[in-house]
């Protein structure tokens, strides 16, 4: 592992200089974010404005805002008039799995089909942002998110939008975490260098295969990660550097409420059909 990625003893002080260059804000949509994706607050726990404002000491309207975000990424789940903590479902996790890989493999054929000019690019971008950067150190998942961007089309495609619409940001982190499960990694690596020479050899099917090795292969992991979560076990959170990041969704936008554009979803989870949608103000 390369010694700038090693999370050594100045890692505590890092994560300090960090947070005291957040707005109270953002440091709160992060610390929440964490608190739920590693079950420090309970799946299917009810969580209100009141609780934030009085646990973070923001103003009221501002903790209503992120508790919109929050539910916009699928961190939180509207239950009546008030908010839960999500609970992640074997059925709504391959859900998404299948669906993104199902709009993945639509991406890799288009990027295929656009010319050679794109795999240069494409194929630096995996070198400097993904091969050789270490599966838990959060550049990773930055750089896998950058890599499905692209490959969808990049920011405000039809593709991505449609992911942005169907599949919250918390599933990102979920593909992310799962690895903690898996028997072994480099899935991404391999798809890449697959879709790659498949492209510049003008396979198609070569192309669709490689589309579809990451999403099979993190599949039993992921399996895992939710049946854990499920029983109340949670992952140790070894992420490096990891979840100091607001990253905007796939499609490019900011999805918290101190930015300036909090992207309200189209398309509800199947688990939150029929329900009305709690307004920004």
């Amino acid at each position: 592992m390369p010694e700038s990625y090693q999370k050594g003893s100045g890692y505590a002080e890092f994560k300090r200089a960090v947070e005291s260059m957040l707005s109270k804000t953002d440091a709160t949509y992060l610390d929440l974010r964490e608190r739920i994706l590693f079950g420090e607050l309970k799946a299917g726990a009810p969580y209100s404005a009141q609780d934030m404002a009085a646990h973070y000491g923001l103003h009221i309207n501002m903790a209503r805002r992120l508790l919109v975000a929050l539910k916009v990424g699928g961190y939180l789940t509207r239950s009546g008039t008030s908010y839960v903590i999500s609970t992640f479902s074997q059925s709504q996790v391959e859900e998404w799995r299948l669906s993104l890989g199902a709009i993945v493999e639509i991406g890799a054929v288009r990027l295929a089909q656009s010319g050679g000019g794109t795999l240069g690019p494409l194929a630096a971008f995996i070198d400097e942002r993904i091969r050789n950067v270490p599966v838990k150190h959060e550049d990773f998942f930055l750089g896998a998110m950058g890599l499905t961007h692209i490959v969808l089309g990049g920011k405000e495609s039809t593709l991505a939008n449609l992911v942005s619409q169907f599949i919250p940001q918390a599933f990102f982190r979920l593909l992310w975490m799962a690895d903690s499960y898996a028997v072994r990694t480099g899935f991404l690596v391999e798809a890449s260098d697959r879709f790659l020479y498949a492209a510049r050899t003008g396979d198609i099917a070569g192309v669709r295969a490689a589309s579809r090795i990451f999403f099979d292969g993190i599949a039993p992991s992921l399996q895992t990660l939710i049946e854990k979560m499920g029983e109340g076990i949670y992952p140790v959170n070894d992420r490096q550097d990891g979840f100091q990041t607001i990253e905007d969704n796939i499609a490019g936008y900011p999805t918290y409420a101190g930015s300036s554009r909090t992207f309200l979803p189209i398309i509800e989870p199947l688990a939150e059909v029929g329900q009305a949608v709690l307004p920004l103000c």
